[in-house]
């Protein structure tokens, strides 16, 4: 059983994720972090997520006053709260699963960093599914890349702040990285932020005469709790080192 904090306990996903983590036998949640000033700071987390119980552990609004009663950091959070929760684990001795996006590249690269010092696992997406189709991907572009033009079409609620989406951006560089002719600037990447739309992502091979897509589409969140929660299970116990959504799927697989 991995001793799990789980931060923005009362945002959309980091709520699902409590909700999920509540449920399982190989997830202990010793606590969690929300924002300095929330009302529900010093609150039950599972009451705060409204998971099926109360969790036993409360909500803090500083890493630093519950990071040494955990074995990992699960932060689906906001940039710069990940960042001071990323240096946390660092200095702690941490294991840290990251899903939040909107990183720049300096701020991306302290990830790889840290990963010589802690387990880190950065993952746009905890989507099993989505890290499939990420492998689908790739093997189509290492076979038809020289013979088509490969767009992205990606589709979230207004509320979302980065474009293009941290999702979209890993799916081109699994292509990039396996198309021989292909570099980032070959593969078109379209947003779109309109209502309440779920997250969609269509990858379009456009070849003369004909065309295949291969999309997904997640009209509920809690595929991407399941997902944070394998990803937490399959941390438990791992070395110092980079790891990826790729590494639980081929795990579990």
């Amino acid at each position: 059983m991995i001793k799990t904090v789980i931060t923005a306990p009362r945002g959309g996903l980091g709520s699902l994720i409590v909700q999920e983590a509540y449920k399982r036998d190989d997830i202990h949640i010793v606590g969690g972090v929300g924002a300095p000033g929330r009302g529900y700071i010093g609150e039950d987390i599972g009451v705060v997520a409204g998971a099926d119980g109360p969790v036993g552990a409360v909500v803090y609004d500083d890493i630093e006053k519950i990071i040494d009663e955990c074995d990992l950091v699960l932060d689906f959070s906001t940039v710069e709260l990940s960042m001071e929760v990323l240096e946390s684990c660092r200095i702690h001795g941490k294991s840290l699963i990251c899903g939040t996006t909107g990183f720049t590249q300096e701020q991306a690269e302290k990830f790889t960093e840290a990963g010589k010092d802690i387990p880190v696992m950065k993952a746009a997406n905890t989507s099993y599914v989505v890290n499939v189709m990420r492998e689908i991907l790739g093997e189509a572009a290492a076979r038809l890349g020289s013979k088509c033009r490969i767009e992205i079409i990606e589709m979230h609620s207004e509320t979302k702040k980065d474009a293009p989406s941290g999702t979209a951006i890993e799916l081109a560089e699994e292509m990039v990285q396996r198309s021989l002719d292909k570099d980032m600037e070959d593969i078109q990447i379209h947003s779109v932020r309109v209502g309440n739309t779920p997250s969609t992502h269509r990858v379009i091979f456009g070849c003369m005469g004909e065309r295949m897509e291969i999309s997904h589409d997640a009209y509920d969140w809690r595929c991407y709790a399941s997902g944070a929660c394998d990803a937490a299970a399959f941390m438990e116990g791992k070395g110092k080192g980079v790891y990826t959504m790729e590494d639980v799927v081929t795990e579990q697989g």
